[in-house]
């Protein structure tokens, strides 16, 4: 055997002894031993007194506890429904809000339209809709987000027009908001547009897939806004649904509504629910 490895042996007996020592101290009530630098010596002594035995056992119980709490506490917690817990704004403060702003309402009061607010701002089951119902739902990002549709189609309903106030917390330059979120707020709305459908029994209740989406920017989509987003189905074939969606805002000095930004879209229905 090394002297090392002899050496290590050596310091782990010390130890042990101590340790034992310290323990038949605990039973008699006070205890003198020499120790320096973890090691037994010949000069110095570690005393416990008998009445503070009690004391020092207790301290051993709390730092145990304690210690217990740290550790439960570091363990990673199972979801819940707790996850859901912010409340978002009703349907009639959002409808409400939208009234408020002239040029939407004129929308808004048109005969046979169905309002509602967008169904993507409902968290769903396993963390569904979490983008817009939670991540992009307070006053700095999407404040209030409806839409309509005319009660009166028949089949299949094609055409829906939404409301959304931005915030500058979507920006990408300064004042602009990102043209990724502008694509997804496209997106979102086509897949809203499908959504009324099936509520109201008009297509298979069965999730559909952006395939693609091609996306022309016209004009910088300036935060804060309120924009209006136009979509309409041009052609279905089968499980494929081509469509088109725009986005708008009222110009103030003409009031005339200017587009923004285009897109057109194939989504394709899945063969089963996933």
């Amino acid at each position: 055997m090394s002297s090392a490895m002899t050496a290590a042996l050596r310091q782990t007996v010390n130890i042990g002894r101590m340790q034992g020592t310290i323990t038949r101290c605990m039973t008699s009530g006070a205890c003198a031993f020499p120790v320096r630098n973890n090691t037994i010596t010949k000069s110095s002594s570690f005393i416990i007194p008998a009445t503070n035995t009690a004391n020092w056992t207790r301290a051993q119980h709390t730092a145990a506890a304690a210690a217990a709490v740290n550790t439960t506490t570091m363990r990673p917690q199972p979801e819940s429904s707790s996850a859901f817990s912010t409340t978002p704004k009703t349907a009639q403060t959002e409808i409400d809000h939208f009234r408020s702003i002239p040029w939407v309402a004129k929308h808004l009061s048109q005969p046979h339209v169905i309002i509602t607010q967008a169904d993507s701002r409902r968290p769903k089951p396993g963390h569904g809709d979490v983008l817009f119902s939670q991540t992009l739902n307070s006053p700095a990002t999407i404040s209030a987000y409806i839409t309509t549709v005319n009660g009166s189609e028949e089949g299949l309903i094609t055409e829906t027009l939404a409301f959304l106030t931005l915030g500058n917390k979507l920006n990408g330059w300064p004042g602009v908001c990102h043209g990724g979120m502008v694509m997804a707020i496209m997106d979102d709305l086509t897949g809203q547009l499908f959504t009324q459908n099936k509520k109201l029994k008009r297509m298979q209740n069965l999730p559909l897939m952006t395939a693609y989406l091609n996306t022309t920017f016209i004009k910088p989509v300036k935060t804060p806004c309120t924009i209006m987003v136009r979509c309409r189905i041009t052609k279905v074939e089968g499980r494929k649904y081509w469509s088109e969606a725009a986005i708008l805002v009222e110009d103030e000095e003409t009031g005339k509504e200017v587009e923004l930004a285009k897109c057109d879209s194939l989504f394709v229905m899945l063969k089963s629910n996933l």
